[in-house]
């Protein structure tokens, strides 16, 4: 005699062997959990789970990006930045296991493929730190740095490839990312630093209508950068332009045009390539990016999706320092009627952590969560929290990403700082010194900005502030030239200390634009000076007093000693 457990799993596998959905896949899972759990017996889930091609298949896609962090005369330390995104049964992640990040998700090596060095093809696991999880959409996404050494001046390609993919609404077989590391030097003097691209593991997609999805692209050289299909085996694998005809990708804007004709996934493999300027040809770098959309329809007619609100602009750049801690507010606004937020889709970089998700008390419409974000060193650079809401419904909003650049003085790479802009007075300057004026590059002009940003002047020993002018409010103290700014002060500043002149993101270009010189410029050495120490009035005194009236019983000594000496 059966059980109720063991009659509802014969159920539902059998349903499974007739390729129902996930949702019936979801509903067998959490019955054998628990029939297991009764039984003592796991036997039962396992046998099902590598028997069926949906669960055998666990992998959900891939980005690899790279920059070098040092190198000697023959040899380039590569730092490899992974991000994977697994099925969730295959890869159960829970919150206790992002805080400690200590346990690792999927399996697989990355290994080289094309122009290998000696010796070399196992370069290093794609095992990575579970980084978020989402048990609705069926992901456990992983995310992690590992440091690997390479030949210098050499041409690789490195690939993650495995079988299979699950079942597609078109291509699908075996699975290839591959990126291309160089560690040559760049015109400029510099290693390069590949793109890095964030988009959301999962985009769900209403059948038969148009979407236009945006390859969300950070590149920490501020090169340009193009998409592209993926178009070699070893990029792709079985997904190698595996879209509908009517699929548009512009290389140039990283934008895709894509209308679903089908229920079902497809398995998005774009390449990034970015470029030492505009005019390049030869790619510095070919990032892999590859997501998935999920094609869905409903009786609902109500289409309109979730909307971002919130304190932060959509891809304005948010500063930080490495250690320092920063909490956002996001705020997503339901727009369907008697619909209510089902989920959070995002892509959340090591250090975040989310709160509970609660109902605004002034809007049941609106949903509100905080992130926090706690910045690390191997950070530097742009790191993209990418999120989108989901209704009860099935819509998705669009994909918001929030900039979390993390910065620190030696790291700049505002303009002014990386050509060592021409700026005086510096070294041993007056106490009342009161004008400073930084001269812009040739070919170089700014203008006042329009959002709040200061330049500080700050004591070398506590960088603690001393005086801060608001470079908008403060049109006295900060004049934009053509050719220079110029900064007045009108404080006497100590004797015997030293200071320097920091300037805030914004102050040259906008923080929303994120580009260079929208950075600020905070290396207390780019702008040094200090004040010579003055004799107080007491030690004047003092010395005065020394030397006008010397000791008569010294003198008297002196001279005797000397006259007795040479007798």
């Amino acid at each position: 005699m059966f059980s109720y457990f063991e009659y509802e799993l014969m159920k539902i596998h059998r349903s499974i062997q007739m390729r129902t959905n996930e949702n019936t896949i979801f509903k067998f899972i959490h019955l054998s959990l628990l029939f297991n759990e009764m039984k003592g017996s796991i036997n039962f889930v396992f046998v099902l789970f590598v028997a069926n091609p949906l669960f055998g298949s666990h992998y959900r896609g891939s980005m690899i990006s790279w920059k070098i962090v040092n190198s000697t005369s023959t040899s380039a330390v590569v730092e490899l930045l992974q991000r994977h995104t697994w099925h969730y049964y295959a890869a159960i992640c829970n919150d206790t296991d992002i805080a400690q990040g200590i346990r690792k998700m999927g399996s697989g090596n990355l290994n080289c493929i094309l122009s290998c060095p000696s010796n070399t093809t196992y370069l290093t696991s794609v095992g990575m730190p579970c980084a978020a999880y989402n048990i609705p959409e069926n992901y456990t996404s992983s995310e992690g740095r590992v440091r690997i050494t390479l030949p210098l001046n050499w041409t690789l390609t490195a690939a993650f490839q495995g079988a299979a993919w699950f079942v597609l609404a078109q291509g699908g077989g075996n699975w290839s990312a591959a990126v291309q590391i160089n560690t040559f030097r760049r015109t400029d003097g510099q290693f390069n630093q590949a793109p890095i691209v964030t988009m959301l593991p999962i985009i769900r997609l209403r059948r038969n209508q148009t979407y236009d999805i945006r390859i969300n692209v950070a590149d920490n050289d501020f090169d340009s950068y193009q998409c592209f299909w993926s178009q070699f085996r070893y990029e792709c694998g079985g997904v190698c332009m595996a879209v509908p005809a009517t699929t548009v990708l512009n290389s140039t804007t990283c934008m895709l045009k894509f209308t679903p004709p089908k229920i079902g996934y497809y398995a998005i493999a774009l390449t990034v390539v970015d470029y030492e300027t505009i005019t390049s040809t030869i790619a510095l770098s070919r990032v892999p990016i590859q997501f998935l959309f999920k094609i869905w329809e409903s009786n609902d007619t109500c289409t309109t999706a979730p909307v971002y609100l919130g304190d932060a602009r959509p891809d304005e750049c948010i500063y930080v320092e490495p250690g320092q801690v920063l909490i956002v507010r996001i705020l997503i606004r339901v727009q369907c009627p008697n619909a209510t937020l089902d989920n959070i889709i995002a892509v959340y970089p090591i250090g975040f952590t989310k709160s509970p998700i609660v109902l605004d008390p002034y809007d049941s419409n609106v949903n509100v969560f905080m992130v926090n974000y706690t910045a690390r060193v191997e950070q530097i650079g742009q790191n993209l929290f990418c999120f989108a809401g989901v209704d009860s419904i099935g819509n998705q909003g669009d994909t918001t990403c929030l900039r979390f650049t993390v910065q620190q003085g030696i790291t700049s790479m505002n303009t002014l700082y990386l050509s060592n802009a021409t700026r005086y007075p510096m070294g041993s300057v007056s106490k009342s010194q009161s004008t400073w004026t930084l001269i812009y590059p040739n070919g170089t002009t700014f203008s006042r900005p329009s959002t709040s940003a200061s330049i500080r002047f700050k004591y070398l020993s506590t960088q603690q502030d001393i005086l801060i002018i608001d470079v908008v409010t403060s049109t006295a103290s900060a004049d934009y030239q053509s050719d220079r700014l110029v900064i007045t002060t009108n404080i006497v500043f100590i004797p015997g200390q030293s200071f320097y002149i920091s300037f805030d993101p914004g102050v040259f270009l906008p923080i929303s634009t994120c580009l260079r010189n929208s950075m600020g410029i905070t290396d207390p050495n780019f702008w040094l000076f200090s004040i010579p120490s003055e004799i107080t009035t007491t030690e004047s005194t003092t010395v005065s007093t020394l030397l006008t009236t010397p000791s008569t019983t010294t003198r008297s000594r002196t001279v005797f000693d000397f006259f007795s000496n040479n007798i």
